[in-house]
């Protein structure tokens, strides 16, 4: 009870006209004296029949209290909390960085895989988006997040990656699609996207991998890290054989926030039981039991009578 409150407490008011009404009740001055204003004491008996103050006052009573029970209703007591599941989005994405040398050439300043990062900070704050995962490669790939719904995780690890830490030397875009989509088969999901951030052209071994990966049901789209006026030919038929979208790279965000748009049609949602919204019960269902019970004398015969009388 020490949680007790009134969910909608501007009804507490009407006892303010409910006083008045009460007041005017009071005051209110029934037939017995108000005949004998004009007439003699002795003869009202003969003139009027009376019920009684009594009778008068406990009629009164019965209706305020349960017209103050109603009030009570109204504004919504409530003691206890009712827990609302909510729903996150749990959309799988893997995104695969290129980490070759031909991701430090400079027609994008500072270089093109700062760019890419920047890119990557950008989707990162989308932190409602759903679960992501990031796989690096050159020669090889290699797993630096798997599926997560932390982004903030994935974004600080970004800062560590350069091409000069990578083990291997090469470009084996093919080896990551097989890995991301490894990544989306062993947590569990059916289908799912991926993202490649890249310089290179892909191999025919890539296509050929975007293409199985899409009969699965995992959507493969790319985005190339080059500044040129028409990369569509090298990098289209990707995108057409993984069934995802080639995305222009842009100054802004804005290139980041299609593909999630485009890729968010087909949102998964599971019950986030970590993070429930506490809803208020309210209780005032059980004032208006008494409420109506103390209306029942309404209903007999002369009650109208025995207030004003």
């Amino acid at each position: 009870m020490i949680e007790f409150h009134f969910i909608r407490p501007f009804w507490l008011f009407s006892f303010v006209p409910l006083a008045l009404f009460a007041w005017f009740l009071l005051q209110y001055k029934p037939a017995m004296q108000a005949w004998g204003e004009v007439c003699d004491n002795h003869l009202l008996p003969y003139l009027i029949k009376s019920h009684g103050r009594s009778k008068r006052m406990t009629s009164l009573m019965l209706l305020m209290m349960s017209a103050a029970l109603m009030i009570i209703a109204l504004a919504g007591p409530t003691w206890s909390r009712l827990p609302v599941p909510t729903y996150k989005s749990i959309q799988p994405r893997v995104l695969i960085l290129d980490m070759s040398e031909q991701m430090l050439e400079k027609d994008l300043s500072p270089d093109r895989f700062t760019r890419a990062k920047f890119k990557l900070h950008d989707l990162f704050k989308h932190k409602e988006a759903g679960q992501f995962g990031l796989v690096v490669y050159t020669g090889e790939p290699f797993v630096v997040s798997p599926l997560t719904d932390d982004a903030e995780t994935i974004d600080a690890l970004l800062s560590s990656l350069a091409p000069d830490i990578m083990p291997v030397e090469g470009n084996r875009l093919d080896t990551a699609l097989e890995q991301a989509g490894k990544l989306i088969t062993q947590a569990g999901f059916n289908n799912g996207d991926v993202l490649i951030l890249t310089a290179m052209p892909p191999s025919s071994a890539a296509i050929n991998e975007a293409r199985r990966l899409a009969n699965q049901g995992i959507h493969t789209s790319v985005m190339p890290i080059v500044k040129s006026s028409s990369p569509e030919s090298l990098f289209q038929p990707l995108a057409v054989a993984g069934q995802g979208e080639l995305i222009a790279f842009s100054d802004t965000s804005t290139d980041m926030e299609k593909w999630l748009r485009t890729t968010g049609k087909s949102h998964q949602f599971s019950a986030d039981l970590q993070h429930d919204i506490p809803v208020w019960r309210d209780q005032g269902r059980w004032f208006l039991v008494p409420a109506l019970l103390l209306l029942l004398p309404v209903f007999q015969r002369g009650w109208l009578q025995r207030i004003t009388a």
